[in-house]
């Protein structure tokens, strides 16, 4: 079993000597109880204990209601080395800042999504406005409309030089 020394390293060490306050809660189990249970015996001639303890997870909506009075009922002594209410508790602030942020990138993912379609939507709107002004022919006629340049031989025959 892990635990955290008072340096803060990690290190292995019997599962008696793990307590509430250096336990490591594993990634992701946060919202469970992680409790150390035993029904204790000892040798009756050295008096030393015969039975090992365990950890054991459970979740938290079961062990609330009635497993800790069921295990307690059967002889196990349960020792509690996490409670996710407390560190919900404790990590409540954080938990809600994370919302929060991920909320706001939602919301920018959403408006960028939003203007990108909007932007598709005007070019496609554009496009098909052009395919139908020049199948109708209206936008040929407008280029022609224009002033010609002094190079297309079209433009030196209108010339005021050439028409005396």
């Amino acid at each position: 079993m892990q635990m955290r020394t008072e340096e803060g390293q990690i290190k292995d060490v019997n599962i008696l000597d793990v307590t509430p306050e250096n336990f490591i809660v594993p990634k992701g189990e946060e919202d469970c109880y992680h409790c150390r249970i035993e029904v204790k015996k000892f040798n009756q001639d050295t008096g030393e204990r015969i039975s090992k303890p365990r950890m054991q997870v459970f979740g938290k909506k079961f062990f609330e209601s009635f497993g800790l009075h069921n295990l307690r009922k059967q002889g196990f002594t349960v020792d509690v080395m996490h409670d996710p209410n407390k560190w919900l508790q404790e990590n409540e602030a954080k938990l809600e800042a994370e919302k929060q942020k991920k909320a706001e990138a939602g919301a920018k993912a959403k408006a960028e999504a939003a203007e990108a379609e909007k932007k598709a939507m005007k070019e496609a709107m554009k496009a098909e406005i052009l395919a139908e002004l020049k199948a109708e022919g209206l936008l040929a006629t407008a280029e022609k409309l224009g002033r010609k340049s002094k190079e297309t031989p079209e433009a030196k025959q209108d010339a005021p030089e050439t028409n005396k």
